[in-house]
This record gives structure tokens, C-alpha cells and sequence, in this order.
């Protein structure tokens, strides 16, 4: 039975395979999932960098000579799980500010004792996503990942958290009516001796 030859690996899909595109594809793919989970509209820009991977193998295709084609798809690979990612930082960040809006008026740390650490954290990536020039994105798809995974978690332990600082809030409140009416009985008690004692006079 006569073997099959050799691939050629100058084919465009040897050369696929070696320069590893399927993998970064398959990477950003499950990026897009995970953060369309979060919100849909999270994942418009990373699937916008998928497209144009898309197009830079398509031009590879057909002339595989262009080899620099295929490495802009795989740059535009790593840029697209970025983008998901990024994505997801900043809607995990808003979260954190509403959660912060929320509580104002309570200490936090009482509840969750490391809050300034959690504070800290947010606010070092934050720092990070805005000193990323768009030009290098594909150089820290890698870090942007972690950062993710990080405030996914702290965002879960923040909104575990409300349970208990929506009960600080009522006991505060409760406190303050009691103490406002307190205040109010004492005045009027205060107002009624004054009447009084001018009226005996």
C-alpha cells in the first residue's frame, strides 16, 4: 500500500498549524465566552479583533508568502482577549464604585476587614488598564486575564458583603430616628417647662 507523502511545511496549513493560530483563536474564543457572561455588549470589541484575525488569514490563504499576515491574526488574537477582558475589568470596576456609593455612610471594614487592601487592588488595576497604549495590548492579554480573575472574585465577596452592611445601615438608622425623636421630646419637654413656668408667673 503506497504512504502517504510528507506534508509540505511550506503549506499555509502547516504553517497554520506551527505558528499555533488555532490555539490563539480557540483562547480568545473562550475569553469572549466567559466575559459574554457578564454582559453581552462586553465582548463587541474583542470580536471585532477576531474579524479582522480572520482577515489577515484570509489574505495569508491566499498567498502564503505573506507570512506577516499571520502573525498580525495572532497579534490580533491576543488583542481580542484583551479586549474581553478589559472589558470585564471596567464593568467590574463600575460595580465596585456603585458598592461604594451604596455604603457610604457605613464602615466597611467592619464588615470585610481588608476592604483598603481590596481598595488598593482595584485602584492599582485601574491604574494599569489606563497606561496600556492600544498599540501593545497583544503584549498584556496575559496580565489582563489575572486582573479579571481577580475582580471577579473580589466583586463576589463585595456583593456576599451586603447582606450584613444592609443591616449596619438599618441598625444606623434606627439609631438615628430614636435619637432624633429623643431630641425632639427633650426640646418640646424643654418648651413645655418654659410655657409653664411663665404662665405660673
Amino acid at each position: 500500500m503506497p504512504m502517504n507523502p510528507p506534508p509540505d511545511e511550506n503549506s499555509p496549513i502547516v504553517l497554520l498549524k506551527n505558528a499555533g493560530f488555532s490555539s490563539w483563536f480557540k483562547k480568545a474564543e473562550q475569553a469572549v465566552k466567559e466575559v459574554e457572561y457578564i454582559h453581552v455588549e462586553l465582548t463587541l470589541p474583542a470580536v471585532n479583533e477576531l474579524r479582522y484575525a480572520g482577515y489577515h488569514i484570509s489574505n495569508f490563504l491566499d498567498n502564503p508568502a505573506l507570512t506577516d499576515e499571520l502573525n498580525r491574526a495572532i497579534g490580533h488574537c491576543k488583542r481580542s482577549i484583551y479586549d474581553a477582558y478589559e472589558a470585564s475589568i471596567l464593568y467590574h470596576i463600575k460595580e465596585f464604585r456603585a458598592f461604594n456609593d451604596d455604603y457610604r455612610t457605613v464602615v466597611v471594614s467592619e464588615v470585610l476587614a481588608d476592604y483598603n487592601e481590596i481598595y488598593y487592588k482595584i485602584t492599582s488595576i485601574l491604574e494599569f488598564i489606563r497606561g496600556i497604549d492600544k498599540e501593545t495590548k497583544d503584549e498584556h492579554y496575559n496580565a489582563c486575564r489575572q486582573y479579571h480573575n481577580d475582580l471577579k472574585e473580589v466583586i463576589m465577596r463585595l456583593n456576599a458583603a451586603r447582606e450584613e452592611l444592609n443591616k449596619k445601615i438599618k441598625v444606623e438608622r434606627k439609631k438615628s430616628f430614636i435619637s432624633i425623636i429623643t431630641t425632639v421630646v427633650a426640646i418640646l419637654s424643654l418648651i413645655i417647662a418654659i410655657a409653664a413656668f411663665f404662665g405660673c408667673s
